[in-house]
């Protein structure tokens, strides 16, 4: 009999492997029945990151204190317990301590070691344990920090946003275009990661971190083996302050991107490709900020062939090209400056120059010199259309006669971005219950209705933004003969009807036709575009439609 009992307890402290590396004893089976039926990621899915989580679901601060003393295990305000050991004792001692206090244990799910570290850390201290909490290393505020930048990498983000107010430091993670609330913090580690952020990563900060003047930074850093890049801004604002980190590039990210898979139409992408060959002139591209140019100007390097020498003037440099000579700039710096990089790009042997932006210009009048002198430059601009590019360049002192000269202006390029559906949730319009009351005005304008589809929600894929991506819509004008006439005459209205006579398409015409295909929402073409009706074309403004669409709104709000 005694035989058999050693035997039963020798059978139940074989050894487990636990998550931290350590050999630890399996549960006694009594325990093991409690304690495997509610570890849900024993066998399942492990959280890794905070998007995962309620936002405001916070450490439940009694249990702070016996939480931070193990390290392994943290206690939500919902109940939940979150462990990156489920087979210790400890997550079934910390059930009972809940249960003794009055508060019912939610479900039990294995974490990663970094996440709850990064949950033990957010907790508000006591006031007689402030001082011993502020004293907290800088190495683990930086391992926070690059944990807090690892998930925004692995969700795919293009900015993460700090945002620190009296009461919490939200942070938001903007995705395709889209915000949405990652986590809520407290203050305190809002401002102790925004400060390391600054003092402790950044390569060429001027300053120590002071969320009361606007700054700016770069941060190299290595994530999951890959190279990552981020531009750093602060703002400061009514009861706190604003820190933006963009990532500029990583992994996959930073890879080159066809034209066509930017979103060019096929016969676009030719003309760009097109454009790319040619021995000399300018090609410009316009857009707002946060248009894509970049990227853009990023695929038409990866067109040029190895044997031609390339130079490209940014500020920072954000797409990494091989074969190409990347140099940033400081614009704060005269000797820094775009036209400064640009006058000695032209003497170092180029075939192409690339200025990330013509500011002003001197910018403006080292893209001319360029390309009369036999490079192919490539540059950006803001306007609001392909054609507004003239106009803007004329406003910076170029002028038309130069325009007019065959030699400068090859292509003009102008793009924005709109979303995409996710493909996991979209739906029809005609069951977009928020679309109801646009719904007679769609119909008006389109007809069938029946290929069009609207955002859905609810859906994991897109953390309910209904949003899978975001695609281009352009305008791609060939400065040919007849173009550098209209331009040398200032005839803007009556180039782009001779454009359109030739088969060109404005960006609006291109967001109305993934509208139609089930690409794009078509509320999400209207934030672009303006309103779509049947009255708002090219060719004019029905006013005399305007009354009966008035009617007809005030007829479905009755409704």
């Amino acid at each position: 009999m005694v035989i058999v009992i050693i035997v039963r307890h020798f059978n139940d402290f074989h050894p487990a492997e636990s998550r931290n590396g350590r050999c630890m004893p399996m549960a006694n089976p009594a325990e093991k029945d409690t304690t495997d039926k509610n570890v849900t990621a024993i066998r399942g899915k492990v959280l890794s990151s905070q998007s995962e989580l309620d936002p405001k679901d916070r450490p439940l601060e009694e249990f702070a204190d016996w939480c931070q003393q193990r390290g392994h295990i943290v206690v939500l305000k919902s109940g939940m317990i979150l462990t990156s050991d489920p087979t210790s004792r400890d997550v079934q001692n910390c059930k009972t301590m809940l249960i003794n206090r009055g508060i019912r244990p939610g479900r039990v799910m294995a974490a990663t070691e970094e996440l709850v570290t990064l949950l033990l850390a957010n907790v508000a201290p006591d006031e007689d344990q402030k001082e011993a909490k502020e004293t907290t290393s800088i190495s683990s505020q930086q391992q926070r920090l690059r944990l807090l930048i690892q998930e925004a990498v692995n969700e795919n983000v293009s900015d993460i946003h700090i945002e620190v107010r009296p009461d919490v430091a939200r942070i938001r993670f903007r995705k395709f275009g889209e915000m949405y609330v990652h986590a809520e913090w407290f203050p305190r580690l809002g401002r102790e990661i925004a400060s390391v952020a600054f003092n402790k990563e950044t390569d060429h900060a001027t300053a120590h971190f002071n969320p009361l003047v606007p700054q700016d930074a770069s941060m190299p850093l290595e994530v999951n083996g890959n190279d990552v890049r981020l531009r750093l801004a602060s703002m400061p604002a009514h009861g706190g302050f604003d820190v933006v980190m963009r990532i500029l590039g990583v992994g996959d990210q930073a890879k080159i991107v066809t034209l066509e898979d930017l979103g060019y139409t096929p016969e676009q992408a030719y003309i760009i490709k097109r454009a790319v060959q040619m021995p000399h002139g300018a090609v410009l591209l316009s857009g707002p900020t946060g248009s894509g140019k970049t990227t853009t100007l990023a695929s038409c390097m990866g067109l040029v062939k190895s044997s031609r020498k390339v130079y490209t003037i940014e500020d920072p440099v954000e797409k990494v090209v091989p074969t190409v000579t990347q140099v940033p700039v400081n614009s704060d710096k005269d000797d820094r400056s775009f036209a400064s990089f640009g006058r000695a790009a032209l003497r170092m042997d180029p075939d192409y120059i690339v200025l990330g932006e013509m500011r002003d210009e001197a910018t403006v009048n080292v893209m001319v010199r360029a390309a009369i002198t036999g490079h192919l430059v490539f540059s950006t601009v803001h306007t609001n259309s392909a054609t507004g590019i003239i106009t803007r360049l004329v406003d910076m002192g170029v002028s038309r006669s130069m325009l007019c000269d065959g030699s400068v202006l090859v292509a003009l390029i102008f793009q924005r971005l709109v979303a995409k559906l996710c493909e996991h949730c979209a739906q029809p319009i005609t069951e977009a219950l928020q679309h109801k009351p646009h719904m007679e005005r769609w119909e008006a304008a389109f007809g069938d209705l029946s290929t069009i589809r609207a955002r859905g929600q609810s859906c994991k894929h897109c953390h309910n933004t209904g949003v899978g991506g975001r695609t281009v819509v352009a305008e791609v004008v060939w400065v040919d003969e007849p173009s550098r006439e209209f331009i040398g005459n200032g005839d803007v209205i009556g180039w782009e009807k001779y454009l359109k006579s030739q088969g060109w398409k404005t960006y609006k015409e291109r967001a109305l036709e993934l509208v139609m295909e089930g690409v794009v929402d078509p509320f999400d073409a209207e934030t672009l575009i303006g309103e779509i009706s049947q009255h708002t074309d090219e060719s004019g403004f029905d006013y005399n439609a305007i009354r009966q669409e008035m009617e007809a709104a005030d007829k479905r709000t009755k409704q």
